[in-house]
């Protein structure tokens, strides 16, 4: 497989990120315009948006790399590119879990803590002598 096959299968899988890719670009620019009003949740939701951002870039350029790597080394048993895949699959799997937590972060970051509601007091209505 020459460089110009691979270019167009990582291209390829990249535009299947697209729309994860440009939901989190709106939002880090969101992010980054408003980060004055909420500093420490904009700096979770960034982080949380950053990392999605990278994955879909990272993610079809690893696999693409790994696959080729994987077809080309004729020394690697069905069994352990299956593992080498797997093992792919479970860490994908964690960054995603990761910028979820984050994202979840910047939703309850900087809330301040409910206030008790004032009880109502029974004033007695007598006219002032």
């Amino acid at each position: 497989m020459n460089n110009i096959e691979q270019f167009k299968i990582v291209l390829a899988s990249l535009l299947t990120q697209l729309p994860i890719l440009l939901v989190s670009l709106v939002a880090v620019i969101m992010v980054v315009t408003r980060w004055n009003e909420l500093p420490k949740a904009s700096m979770w939701a960034l982080l949380g948006f950053g990392l999605t951002l990278l994955l879909c870039i990272v993610i079809p350029v690893v696999q693409n790399s790994v696959q080729h790597w994987a077809i080309e080394n004729r020394d690697l048993s069905h069994d352990q590119r299956a593992s080498i895949f797997t093992g792919l699959s479970i860490l994908w799997s964690v960054l995603r879990a990761v910028s979820y937590a984050l994202l979840l972060a910047a939703v309850f970051a900087g809330r301040r803590a409910p206030q008790p509601a004032l009880a109502a007091v029974d004033v007695p209505r007598h006219p002032n002598p």
